[in-house]
C-alpha cells in the first residue's frame, strides 16, 4: 500500500514539470518565484516518497532531512512570490535574507542528523504490513524546525489576506482557493507531524496548489473587468485600444490595436504588450497619474505610422481602481502636412538654404549619427555689408547672399550642410578632410572679383573651429568661428582665421556665465550655505554665509568660476543683493525659534557701493524680516576698503551705529593691514588664510609670529578676532595659546547646504 501511495506521489511529478514549463516563458520575477517555489516541492515529494519506500536507517535519515530541507525552501520561495504578487511585506527584504540564512543552517543541521542524532531520531517500526521508519524521538533542534516553517506559512496567508481587504471585490476571488489549499495543506502537514501516522497525506495538494497559483496569477481575468472597461471605450472603437488589469496584464485588445502590434501572428504573444504597458508605466510614473497623453511612432507592415496615444485608470463603481487602457489614434496624415509647413519654416526664403535654427538642428543629428568622422564648422561674414545695401540698393545686397549661398553649395563637397545664420553670416559643416583652405580662397577671390567696384571692394572672412566635443551647442560652436573672425577684423590681406582655445576660452565663459545669470537668479539656482564659526571645544557660534551656482546641466559651480565674472560685469551687486535677502530671511526663521544668539556674516563687494545704496537696503531687509541688527555680520575685504568709493567708511560707520557688527575679511592681505585699522572703526577682524599655507619650516615660525602681534594687536583694540582657513588641530591648539577664540575651516566643516547646516548643529 506504501509503495502504491509513493509511486502516485512521485507521479505528481509530472503536471508539476508543466507547470513550470508554462510560466517560464513569461519572464518576470513571479514566475521565476514559482519555478523555485515548485523545483523545491519535486524535491520535497522525493524526499517523502524515499522515505516512505526504504528501509535503509541512513537513507531514512538523509530522506527525511531532503523532505524537512525542501519544506523550508519552498515555504520561503512561496512566501517571496506573496510578496511580488501582493506587494504586501514586500519592503521586508531583510527579513527574507534571515530566512534563507536559517534554511540552510537548518538543512546542515538536517543532513548532518544523519551522523549526530541531534535533531530526531528513528526507529524502525510495522503499520499494518508495512515496515517502515518512523520518528522516534524529537529535540528542540526538531521544534525549531517548525516554529520557522509554520511562521513563514503565517506570514504568506497574512499577505493575502492584508491583500484581499485592499482590492476590489471581484479580484478577491482568486485568492480565497489559493489560501484554502494552503491552509489544508498546512493542517496535514501538521497531523502527520504530530500524530506519527507514515504518509504525509498533504503531499497531493501540491498539485492542486501550483495549479491554482498558476491560473489565477498568470491566466484568469475578472469578467466584471472586461465588461466595464468595454462600456468605456466603446465609443472610441475606430482607435486601436488595448485593455490591462492592475497587474499590466493585457486582458482586451480590438482588431486595430491587435493589428498594430501583431497579436494574431503566430508568435503574437500578449506578454509583449503587457512589458510595453509596463515601461510606459515605469518612465512616466503613471501610478500618480490617472490620465496621461503622449506620441510615438510604430511600424504598420513597410509603412511608418505616427500616433496620438492615451492613458487612463478605470475605477468601479465603488471608486476602487480595477484597471486601465491605452488608446492610440493614427495621425500619420496630419504629421505628414506638419512636415510641409516645417519644411517651409527651417529653410531661408531668400538663399533656398537651411535657416540658422534647423542647420543647428541638422548638425547636431549629424554629430550624434557620426560622431567618429572628424568635422570642421566656417562661418562666413562680410566686412561692412550694410555698404552694398546703402550704395547699391537692397535686390543687389540680396543678390551677393544669393551669391554666396550658392558658392557654399558648389564649393562643398556631399555630406556638408550649411545654412545661413542671420543677416550676412552663413555657416557649413565640413568634413575635415574635405576643406581645401586654397579652394575656398580662390572661390572667396572669385565672388569678391565679380562685385567689387570703385565705390566699395567686397571682403569676406571665414572663421573657422574644429569640433572637438559632438555634444557641444552648435551654437556655441558658430561662436567659436565667429571669434575667430574678429581677429581679421581691420586686416585685408587675409580671409581665413582659426579658433584657438587658450585665447578665446575666459572670453566665451565670461559671455556664458552673464548671460545665464538672469535665468539663474529668476529660478534661484544661487544657493545660500554655510561655513560654520567654531569655538576650539567645537561650539558652533554662527555661519559665514556663501553663495554656490546650481546650475542645471554643468551641476555645482564654485564662486571661484563667476564671482570674478560679475565683479567685472557689475552683477555682483545684484548678487549679492540676492544673498543678503537668504541671510536674513534665515536669520528670522531661527530668531521665531528661539535662536537670538546666531549670527549670520555675508560678504559686501567694493562694487556694490558703486551701484546701490548698500545701507538703504541691507536695513530695509533687516526691517522688513525684523531680525536683531548684530545677528546680521557685515564682512568687506580689506582690499575693498583701500581702494572703495569716497565716503565708504562713513557708510560703514553708520552700519554699526544701527547695531551691525562690521568685519574686516581677509586682513593681512593687503598693503596696509595697519593704516586700515587707523582710519577704520571695525568689530571683527578676519586673519587672511593666507598665513597657514606656508609649508617652509621657517616661514611657519615667521607666519605664526605675525599672527601672536595680530591677535595681541585685537586685544589692544578690543577687537574680535576670527582665523579662517585652519585645517589642522595644530593650527587650532597654536592659535589658541595666542588667544584666538573663534576659527573658521576646513578642520572643522567646509561650507553645507542650509539643510545639512541645521541638522548637524540646531538639532
Amino acid at each position: 500500500m506504501g509503495k502504491i501511495y509513493t509511486i502516485l506521489i512521485y507521479l505528481m511529478i509530472i503536471p508539476i514539470l508543466v507547470c513550470i514549463k508554462n510560466i517560464k516563458k513569461f519572464h518576470n520575477d513571479i514566475s521565476s518565484s514559482i519555478t523555485r517555489c515548485l523545483v523545491f516541492a519535486i524535491f520535497t515529494i522525493l524526499g517523502n516518497g524515499l522515505f516512505t519506500l526504504n528501509i535503509n536507517e541512513t537513507i531514512s535519515y538523509l530522506a527525511m532531512a531532503l523532505y524537512l530541507f525542501a519544506y523550508d525552501l519552498m515555504l520561503i520561495y512561496i512566501l517571496q512570490y506573496s510578496q511580488q504578487y501582493t506587494n504586501v511585506f514586500s519592503e521586508v527584504r531583510p527579513f527574507r535574507s534571515g530566512c534563507f540564512i536559517l534554511a540552510f543552517a537548518d538543512g546542515i543541521s538536517l543532513f548532518l542528523n544523519a551522523f549526530f542524532h541531534h535533531v530526531f531520531t528513528l526507529k524502525l517500526t510495522t503499520y499494518g504490513n508495512l515496515l517502515i521508519y518512523r520518528i522516534d524521538k524529537r529535540y528542540a533542534a526538531y521544534y525549531l524546525h517548525y516554529i520557522f516553517a509554520y511562521f513563514i506559512v503565517l506570514m504568506f496567508i497574512a499577505s493575502l489576506i492584508v491583500k484581499i481587504a485592499e482590492i476590489p471585490h471581484f479580484y478577491r476571488k482568486k485568492y480565497y482557493p489559493i489560501i484554502s489549499v494552503m491552509s489544508v495543506i498546512i493542517i496535514l502537514n501538521l497531523i502527520y507531524t504530530i500524530s506519527g501516522f507514515p504518509i504525509d497525506l498533504s503531499l497531493p495538494f501540491f498539485l492542486l496548489a501550483a495549479f491554482l497559483i498558476c491560473y489565477f496569477t498568470f491566466y484568469h481575468t475578472p469578467n466584471e473587468l472586461i465588461d466595464k472597461t468595454l462600456s468605456i471605450v466603446v465609443t472610441e472603437i475606430n482607435n486601436s485600444v488595448i485593455c490591462f488589469d492592475i497587474d499590466s496584464k493585457c486582458v482586451y485588445a480590438n482588431d486595430s490595436a491587435r493589428r498594430l502590434f501583431n497579436l494574431d501572428s503566430d508568435d503574437g504573444s500578449t506578454e509583449n504588450i503587457s512589458k510595453y504597458a509596463q515601461r510606459l508605466l515605469e518612465e512616466n510614473i503613471l501610478d500618480t497619474k490617472d490620465y496621461f497623453t503622449w506620441s510615438e511612432k510604430r511600424m504598420l507592415g513597410d509603412d511608418e505610422h505616427h500616433f496620438d496615444a492615451e492613458f487612463r485608470k478605470l475605477y468601479d463603481s465603488h471608486k476602487n481602481y480595477i484597471g486601465f487602457f491605452i488608446s492610440l489614434i493614427d495621425v500619420t496624415e496630419k504629421y505628414i502636412a506638419y512636415n510641409k509647413e516645417r519644411y517651409l519654416a527651417t529653410h531661408d526664403r531668400l538663399t533656398g538654404i537651411y535657416n540658422s535654427s534647423y542647420f543647428s538642428e541638422k548638425v547636431s543629428e549629424l554629430l550624434k549619427r557620426d560622431p567618429d568622422t572628424p568635422r570642421l564648422i566656417l562661418c562666413s561674414n562680410i566686412k561692412d555689408f550694410k555698404l552694398v545695401n546703402d550704395l547699391f540698393g537692397l535686390e543687389k545686397g540680396n543678390e551677393v547672399l544669393k551669391m554666396l549661398a550658392e558658392l557654399l553649395k558648389t564649393t562643398c563637397c556631399n555630406g556638408t550642410l550649411y545654412g545661413r545664420t542671420g543677416g550676412d553670416k552663413f555657416a557649413v559643416c565640413i568634413p575635415k578632410e574635405h576643406f581645401k583652405e586654397e579652394d575656398f580662397l580662390n572661390a572667396i577671390y572669385t565672388l569678391s572679383k565679380t562685385f567689387n567696384n570703385t565705390l566699395y571692394h567686397l571682403h569676406i572672412y571665414v572663421g573657422v573651429y574644429e569640433i572637438t566635443d559632438c555634444n557641444e551647442d552648435v551654437s556655441i560652436m558658430c561662436d567659436k568661428a565667429n571669434i575667430a573672425i574678429k581677429t581679421l577684423h581691420g586686416t585685408y590681406d587675409k580671409c581665413i582665421a582659426y579658433y584657438n582655445d587658450s585665447i578665446f576660452n575666459d572670453t566665451l565663459l565670461e559671455k556664458r556665465l552673464v548671460g545665464e545669470f538672469d535665468t539663474a537668479l529668476a529660478e534661484k539656482q544661487f544657493c545660500m550655505y554655510l561655513q560654520p564659526q567654531m569655538t576650539p571645544e567645537g561650539r558652533m557660534l554662527g555661519a559665514e554665509a556663501l553663495v554656490r551656482w546650481q546650475h542645471p546641466n554643468r551641476g555645482l559651480i564654485f564662486p571661484g568660476d563667476f564671482i570674478n565674472v560679475f565683479e567685472r560685469t557689475g552683477l555682483i551687486y545684484r548678487l549679492d543683493k540676492y544673498v543678503w535677502e537668504l541671510a536674513v530671511q534665515k536669520l528670522s526663521e531661527w530668531q521665531k525659534q528661539g535662536k537670538n544668539e546666531l549670527y549670520i556674516s555675508v560678504n559686501i563687494s567694493a562694487k556694490d557701493f558703486y551701484y546701490m545704496d548698500v545701507y538703504k537696503t541691507i536695513t530695509t531687509l533687516v526691517e522688513k524680516y525684523g531680525i536683531i541688527p548684530k545677528t546680521l555680520k557685515l564682512e568687506i575685504t580689506e582690499t575693498a576698503i583701500m581702494t572703495g568709493i569716497s565716503g565708504e567708511l562713513e557708510i560703514l560707520e553708520q552700519f554699526r551705529n544701527y547695531g551691525f557688527q562690521v568685519e574686516i575679511d581677509d586682513f593681512g592681505s593687503g598693503y596696509s593691514s595697519l593704516n586700515t585699522l587707523k582710519d577704520m572703526d571695525v568689530d571683527v577682524l578676519k586673519i587672511d588664510m593666507g598665513f597657514l599655507r606656508t609649508t617652509k619650516s621657517d616661514r611657519i615660525q615667521r607666519s605664526m609670529s605675525i599672527l601672536n602681534n595680530i591677535i595681541d594687536l585685537s586685544k589692544t583694540l578690543g577687537l574680535s578676532v576670527i582665523t579662517e582657513g585652519v585645517e589642522t588641530k595644530e593650527q587650532v591648539t597654536a592659535l589658541t595659546k595666542m588667544g584666538c577664540r573663534i576659527y573658521q575651516g576646513y578642520y572643522f566643516s567646509k561650507p553645507i547646504p542650509i539643510e545639512e547646516f541645521e541638522n548637524t548643529y540646531l538639532k
